[in-house]
């Protein structure tokens, strides 16, 4: 059994303090225990695109509502098998995630666009985990063969220009999702959205930026 020590934040940035936007990044850290006693990890984080109206509420969204999701799977699975969570499932999750979009945007007179927002999510149980990304931001494990060493599971999206991103909120987004099954037991976990990234990863050697990381975990 194991016993998950999290934590998570979201906070304002600097750019956004000077502009008076409110901080468009959301995340949940959540432990499910499930009937035989075993823990399985959510850490589900969205950054919110700046130039969205509605940013913030995407972001929220996203994450609240992939928490739900897998609320409803491990209440029907007590077993907690993560091989049902496939790169299909999550796309399905997808799928429900824009039509409550489409349904708040023209609730509202506003773009699915206006709700704009990333997506990286971390699925961990005892001796597997999943994980899921559209756009920028990461997601950061120990390395299988140096446990003292850091690795990224996908590379920060980018678009055809430099400041440019995926978001989950993309009619395309179904085909930009990157999806791993990992069979192996995680015991640290990072997920971190772009406000950090390039303190996180080092770009010239595209890793996971091991001084960072250490005493975080």
């Amino acid at each position: 059994m194991t016993a998950w020590k999290h934590i998570s934040a979201s906070v304002v940035g600097t750019s956004h303090d000077l502009t008076g936007t409110p901080c468009q990044d959301n995340s949940v850290c959540r432990p499910f225990t499930l009937g035989d006693g075993s823990e399985i990890l959510v850490a589900v984080a969205s950054d919110g695109a700046g130039s969205a109206k509605r940013a913030d509420e995407g972001s929220a969204l996203a994450c609240s509502l992939l928490i739900q999701e897998m609320e409803a799977l491990f209440e029907a699975d007590a077993e907690g098998d993560l091989s049902e969570i496939t790169k299909e499932f999550l796309t399905n999750w997808l799928v429900s995630f824009q039509r409550e979009v489409t349904i708040r945007a023209e609730h509202e007179e506003l773009r699915a666009r206006d709700f704009a927002c990333t997506l990286v999510a971390a699925i961990i149980g005892e001796q597997s985990a999943v994980f899921a990304q559209i756009g920028d931001g990461a997601i950061v494990v120990p390395s299988p063969e140096e446990p003292d060493e850091y690795c990224y599971v996908f590379w920060p999206q980018k678009g055809e220009y430099a400041n440019e991103t995926y978001f989950a909120t993309d009619p395309e987004a179904h085909t930009k999702i990157q999806y791993d099954h990992i069979p192996r037991r995680i015991d640290e976990v990072a997920v971190l959205t772009d406000g950090i990234q390039n303190l996180a990863l080092h770009y010239q050697t595209q890793s996971a930026h091991n001084p960072f990381f250490r005493p975080v975990f």
